[in-house]
């Protein structure tokens, strides 16, 4: 887990290094999973799509199965009648995202108005550049491109047809977003010695990912409380099984004056 959020305890001392579990649903097309991308690269949490197939082969996590204790709400531009009912339907805590902020230039607007909508925050974050996995031959691709005085149109698909190298940007476009590629192509102009690591990182921060801690720590007494309710359900139905029943009692006994 990234120093970020590790020194936040989501069940006690004795469970703080638990990795958080966080389900990622949204309308289709919202960037669901683009955000799961971004948040387990950055966060080092267990993220999952909700709604899709998670496998059940020899590499299957384990830890997708487990319950989760936060639910990443993505948005739209605005918020629809589906974004409604899952926040009310949720059982554990939400943090609503309006991601594919790159590629609104009012993003903090839509994302104040759909916040008054919904009467709670909302973090615009452009999810894409955040979850970039950027190498060195990106990097030099992209040096390249700007000595050439290379420019991106605002038409994404412009650049593609007239890019030096049509393949390079087809990758660095699916990978970055054409403003995740403005910024990529404005870093290395400027910074000579900027290597792939630190572009990530300049990208990451312009992304507005980081900006998700505060709600995450906000919500970590809440997420506690039920880790700890699931955790004394489990134990109370392995006790009525009868298996180890009496160290399952004293656990139990254990748990209640904590």
């Amino acid at each position: 887990m990234e120093p970020i959020l590790s020194g936040l305890a989501f069940d006690g001392p004795d469970f703080a290094r638990t990795p958080l579990v966080v389900d990622v649903s949204g309308a289709p097309g919202a960037g669901s999973s683009t955000m799961v991308a971004a948040l387990a690269a950055r966060f080092g949490v267990v993220a999952r799509p909700v709604g899709q197939d998670r496998g059940d082969g020899p590499d299957h996590d384990r830890r997708l199965d487990d319950p989760a204790d936060l639910l990443i709400r993505v948005i739209g531009a605005q918020a629809r009648a589906c974004d409604r009912a899952a926040i009310r339907a949720a059982e554990v805590p939400v943090v609503v995202v309006a991601t594919k902020a790159d590629t609104r230039p009012d993003a903090d607007r839509l994302a104040a108005n759909a916040s008054e909508d919904l009467a709670c925050p909302v973090h615009p974050v452009s999810a894409l550049p955040a979850a970039a996995r950027i190498t060195s031959a990106d990097v030099d691709v992209l040096r390249s491109w700007a000595a050439a005085g290379v420019r991106v149109p605002e038409s994404a698909a412009a650049f593609a047809a007239a890019a030096p190298d049509q393949g390079s940007a087809a990758r660095l476009l699916a990978l970055l977003g054409r403003a995740g590629l403005v910024e990529s192509l404005a870093a290395v102009s400027t910074d000579p010695d900027l290597d792939a690591q630190a572009l990530a990182v300049r990208l990451r921060q312009a992304s507005g990912l980081d900006a998700l801690v505060a709600p995450i720590a906000a919500a970590s007494a809440e997420i506690a409380r039920g880790r700890r309710v699931r955790r004394l359900s489990g134990l109370r139905l392995h006790a009525a099984r009868g298996f180890d029943r009496v160290a399952v009692e004293r656990r139990l006994a254990g748990e209640r004056v904590r």
